[in-house]
């Protein structure tokens, strides 16, 4: 990793100004890098099933209530049951 950023930073000054942003920009956040490199932790699945979500709601015109929508994520990501209940308060 060193080494990459190194060659970074040594090659900046002679490269396309479109590629210097991208350059200064891993350089900035190089320790971030660093971490998603070594860490086995990911959000992937997370935000592949909030992206799943967001495309049933944008199709979801015809439900009526929130619990057919509910049910209808439920189907779509493969549950057989809730996890947890469901409160929602109304103020």
């Amino acid at each position: 990793m060193d080494h990459f950023f190194g060659l970074i930073s040594d090659t900046i000054k002679e490269v396309n100004p479109i590629f210097k942003t991208v350059f200064s920009t891993f350089l900035k956040d190089q320790d971030k890098i660093i971490n998603a490199m070594k860490l086995p932790y990911s959000n992937a699945k997370l935000e592949a099933t909030n992206n799943l979500i967001k495309v049933i709601k944008r199709n979801a015109f015809g439900f009526r209530n929130f619990k057919n929508f509910k049910k209808r994520i439920l189907i779509a990501l493969n549950m057989q049951k809730e996890r947890t209940n469901l409160i929602l308060s109304r103020c």
